[in-house]
């Protein structure tokens, strides 16, 4: 990933949690499943986190991820593979022929 793709996404990232109805690319039941998955993973980071510091932080931030993702409506991940699958070039094609004439 190129600095110039990083800062698009991150643009659009501060876009989207200004305007969220306008960078909606997932849909109300992954928003629903990333919301639920994204509270237990916070909480159970939480609450690992005097035990397994470092599993917890981990947990949580990743719980945090998810809530953001159910809240706004918007996955930085779907938009690049997006981009990705629609920005594919062929590859180039060399066509090399030989031509014998046998009639001389």
């Amino acid at each position: 990933m190129t600095n110039a793709e990083l800062n698009n996404t991150v643009e659009k990232i501060k876009d989207a949690w200004k305007h969220p109805e306008l960078y909606e690319n997932i849909s109300d039941s992954e928003r629903i499943l990333s919301g639920v998955v994204g509270s237990y993973l916070m909480f159970k980071g939480l609450t690992n986190m005097f035990r397994h510091p470092i599993m917890g932080m981990i947990g949580a931030a990743a719980g945090v991820g998810l809530l953001y993702r159910g809240y706004t409506g918007y996955c930085p991940s779907v938009e690049l593979i997006a981009q990705s699958e629609t920005e594919k070039v062929a590859d180039e094609v060399f066509v090399t022929e030989t031509y014998v004439d046998n009639s001389l």
